[in-house]
């Protein structure tokens, strides 16, 4: 009894029909997501590993460092960040792209907003960093990945930029109070020296106690020494680069929209509600 109701789905005439309708959804779909009606998006893909932000630790590792979890945190929000987007409206006239007036209420919002749905920065499970740009035009994608890729480095430089300067001064200080501290120990020695040659015993004590407490001193300040010369120099060089894994480049095809998948689900939609429609029509004339 079962199967004598569910029969007309191996019906020659049924599946004809189901093939056609299949078909014919499949190719109109098609049809409707191709860039006569849709505008394609093409995608490309810059893959980065964030170095060591701190010189001297970059230094230890001689140029090879590779970046914590905290440090890739921190560089992902610089690239997520509105002045990097500012910067690429400035190179690329994204505003004029997107037909967007940001000297209105809520434009520049708006701006952010629509860039950021066209770019996606994550990092991935082996540490590195994916930046992905979507845009109308392949190659304008490919060189907005490897423009954030350059833009993010110059803000991370200028952002520490005080902070570094502030360090080298703090260094300096260190450097020249400790130098002034020398100085005075030496004119006291000297004294000291001069009242021994004379045949004075009253600061041979003294005089002992200042020569290994100047020793200890000149000990500091060469380290004070050297760490006021490595962040001195560190000055004259910009932070680490991003080691670019794998550079953006213009894709062969579009990414958006997918075409072929959209088309294979509206036609396989068609068949569900087909099957469904068939199946209440003929329960109805059952009934009746």
């Amino acid at each position: 009894m079962y199967k004598q109701e569910f029969n007309w789905l191996l019906s020659g005439k049924f599946i004809k029909w189901l093939f056609i309708g299949m078909i014919a959804v499949f190719v109109f779909t098609f049809f409707l997501t191709s860039s006569i009606f849709i505008r394609p998006l093409y995608r490309s893909e810059a893959i980065i590993y964030v170095p060591l932000t701190l010189f001297s630790h970059q230094y230890e590792q001689q140029g090879i460092g590779f970046a914590s979890d905290a440090e890739i945190d921190g560089h992902i929000q610089m690239l997520q960040s509105t002045q990097l987007l500012d910067s690429l409206n400035e190179i690329y006239g994204l505003a004029g792209a997107y037909g967007i007036d940001i000297s209105r209420p809520g434009g520049l919002e708006r701006l952010y907003r629509r860039a950021s749905d066209r770019i996606s920065i994550q990092k991935t499970r082996y540490g590195s960093v994916s930046i992905s740009v979507r845009d109308e035009n392949a190659q304008t994608a490919a060189d907005m990945a490897n423009e954030i890729v350059r833009l993010g480095d110059v803000i991370k430089n200028d952002l520490l930029m005080d902070n570094r300067l502030a360090a080298y001064r703090f260094a300096k200080d260190l450097y020249e109070s400790k130098l002034a501290e020398i100085d005075a120990i030496e004119q006291r020695l000297a004294a000291a020296i001069l009242y021994e040659n004379e045949g004075s015993e009253l600061f041979s004590i003294q005089m002992t106690r200042e020569r290994i407490g100047f020793e200890a001193e000149l000990w500091e300040l060469t380290e004070r020494r050297n760490r006021y010369e490595m962040m001195r120099k560190s000055l004259e060089m910009d932070l680490p680069s991003s080691y670019r894994v794998t550079p953006a480049i213009a894709a062969g095809k579009p990414s958006w929209p997918p075409r072929l998948p959209f088309a294979s689900v509206a036609s396989l939609a068609f068949a569900l509600i087909f099957v469904f429609v068939v199946m209440i029509r003929k329960d109805v004339r059952t009934t009746k």
